[in-house]
């Protein structure tokens, strides 16, 4: 266990025992309400040794057992052996803003925040889950429970594992997203911002400074605010401005710079340059897994200068899961209508699309049309798995090679989206959309990038969108509060309307992202020829090379936005050299057996 000291900073070592040495945690994360308990656990008559969260999770376990988790706000995965009944004890964050890897065996169980740590120690065979794999090929990233090896196991947010000696092992999850509307309370957007403006409050708990992450976006923007309402001074904040190809359409420094003079914050503008070469591997080895979404580089280079002076910033993200900030969550209600259309009609238009070439500024709203009109997604979650697919069934048949095509389903992503819209109520309308975010997107793909790219960087990322007090409360609107016609986040919008620059409310969202479309037809161009040229296919023997090429010239000229795929593929590439084909880097692990 390696400790990133934030709170209790001379006190905080781990792992911590309870007074008879029977109990023992190691921790991983924060708990924002930890004082509060603190002193419930005093009346109690428990004398803690320690200032910080640790020893509070720890004793409070003692008290409730595995009931603990439902008084927690906050981010965490941590374990408890209970040396007395030799039970250990796992438990995730609501969310999944912390990752938790397990894989269990005749010789016990182990477990480890990295998955590095776990084939360093020589746990894992290895082997490949292309069932898993292929979903990545589709969406970017892997969706929990499965990770790329057959063997090891994500514990899902919100889920608690118990192990006993013995070998019984046994999952339970302990929170899910509310399912009843509850009515619109009087002047709603006062009170989004009043709940806003809480849960800014308590993840500001820290004894050492806070930063923020600053895109110039609404979210981000909107936390910054609140940051400067009831941080008491203004804050530092980091803003990322884009170099070479495509810089242009991402620059959002304009917006920032409008933001910081309002409120008095420092600002600090980092240049984000596509020098893969150098950041490309390091990327990735964070990462753990094969992970594609283009806003690693700029996360990482960003999370690098933060680093350089801060150990804690803020940052907007989870603002588009909570309030609808998605083109998907617009699509997800307009779908409902187009599904209805006659499946002629459906192949029609859809035909049509595929003939549009990608506009001069490889914006992805071309690549976005066609996905919305593919035909034959009836059903609410296939919808929704349609607009984020990167690569349709097609595509990835001709991309895999035969021998590989035998191994695997390749229906296995879709029907993981429809097992979780029915376990959690088949919700309707936007909800919907909003559900599924919160179960595969949000901890499989963003929170698991920016907590793995930041703490490379010894830097903790606090997220206050991502709150399940603020999100409970939120989340159990009706949709038409939420969302306007052919308007996202109108609710939040509306709440930060006295906080923010106008140009702030009607800048069109750009995401935390770099001009990935664009580096790869110029700056990576060379890295891409590097890291997929065929003789690198061939001997991996996953993918035709004829296939590959194809995806890249029609990038390059333009026929079709090919940038999600193509991501992934040299993503997947990189990934298995440092990962299967060498030996993982040492890091740290814990096991019981």
């Amino acid at each position: 266990m390696r400790r990133l000291s934030i709170i209790d900073l001379a006190g905080g070592q781990q792992p911590i025992f309870n007074e008879d040495r029977s109990m023992v945690i190691v921790f991983n994360g924060e708990i924002y309400n930890y004082r509060e308990l603190r002193r419930e656990l005093a009346t109690r008559g428990h004398q803690l040794r320690t200032r910080g969260d640790t020893e509070t999770v720890l004793r409070l376990y003692e008290e409730e057992g595995a009931r603990c988790v439902d008084r927690l706000r906050g981010m965490f995965a941590f374990a408890i052996w209970d040396g007395r009944r030799e039970t250990l004890f796992l438990a995730r964050d609501r969310f999944g803003i912390k990752p938790l890897y397990v894989i269990t065996g005749p010789w016990g169980i182990a477990f480890a925040t990295e998955l590095k740590a776990l084939l360093a120690a020589g746990l894992s065979d290895r082997r490949l889950d292309w069932e898993a794999l292929d979903a990545y090929f589709q969406l970017g990233y892997v969706p929990a429970p499965a990770t790329p090896f057959t063997d090891v196991k994500k514990l899902e947010p919100g889920h608690v594992l118990t192990w006993r000696r013995r070998g019984e092992c046994t999952v339970a999850r302990y929170w899910d997203l509310p399912t009843q509307l509850l009515p619109t309370p009087p002047r709603v957007e006062r009170r989004v911002a009043e709940w806003l403006d809480d849960s800014v409050s308590a993840h500001l708990v820290s004894d050492v400074p806070v930063a923020a992450f600053l895109s110039g976006g609404l979210d981000s923007s909107g936390v910054v605010a609140s940051m400067a309402t009831v941080g008491g001074a203004p804050p530092h904040a980091f803003t990322a401005r884009y170099v070479g190809s495509g810089a242009a359409a991402a620059d959002e420094t304009g917006l920032a710079r409008q933001l910081a003079d309002r409120y008095g914050a420092r600002l600090t503008v980092v240049d984000i340059r596509p020098d893969v070469r150098d950041v490309l591997e390091p990327i990735v080895r964070a990462l753990d897994e094969p992970h594609a979404d283009d806003s690693a580089i700029p996360t990482w280079v960003l999370s690098q200068a933060v680093g350089s002076a801060y150990k804690v910033a803020l940052t907007g993200i989870g603002g588009d899961e909570l309030f609808a900030g998605y083109r998907r969550h617009i699509g997800i209600l307009l779908g409902q209508y187009y599904s209805r259309l006659p499946l002629a009609v459906q192949r029609t238009a859809s035909a049509l699309a595929n003939r549009l070439r990608e506009p001069d500024d490889a914006t992805l709203g071309v690549d976005r049309l066609k996905r919305f009109l593919r035909p034959g997604h009836n059903g609410t979650a296939e919808r929704y798995f349609s607009f984020l697919s990167r690569a349709d069934a097609d595509d990835r048949r001709s991309l895999y090679t035969e021998r590989l095509r035998e191994t695997f389903t390749g229906h296995d992503a879709v029907q993981h989206f429809a097992r979780l819209y029915q376990d959690g109520g088949s919700l309707p309308g936007l909800r919907a959309g909003l559900y599924l975010d919160y179960k595969t997107f949000l901890p499989d793909d963003i929170l698991a990038l920016s907590d793995r790219l930041s703490m490379a960087h010894s830097l903790e990322i606090r997220v206050p969108f991502v709150d399940h007090v603020l999100v409970e409360r939120v989340f159990s609107l009706p949709d038409d509060v939420k969302i306007g016609l052919w308007r996202n986040k109108r609710l939040l919008r509306r709440a930060l309307r006295p906080r923010l620059p106008g140009d702030h409310l009607r800048a069109p969202k750009r995401g935390f992202v770099g001009p990935t479309s664009a580096w790869l037809r110029n700056e990576l161009r060379d890295v891409i020829g590097d890291e997929l040229s065929a003789e690198r296919l061939k001997r991996l023997g996953y993918f035709e090379p004829g296939a590959v090429g194809r995806l890249f010239k029609e990038h390059l000229t333009r026929r079709r936005n090919r940038e999600g795929i193509l991501w992934a593929l040299l993503c997947f590439s990189t990934w298995h050299r440092l990962y299967v084909e060498a030996s993982p880097t040492p890091s740290y692990a814990a096991a019981v057996s």
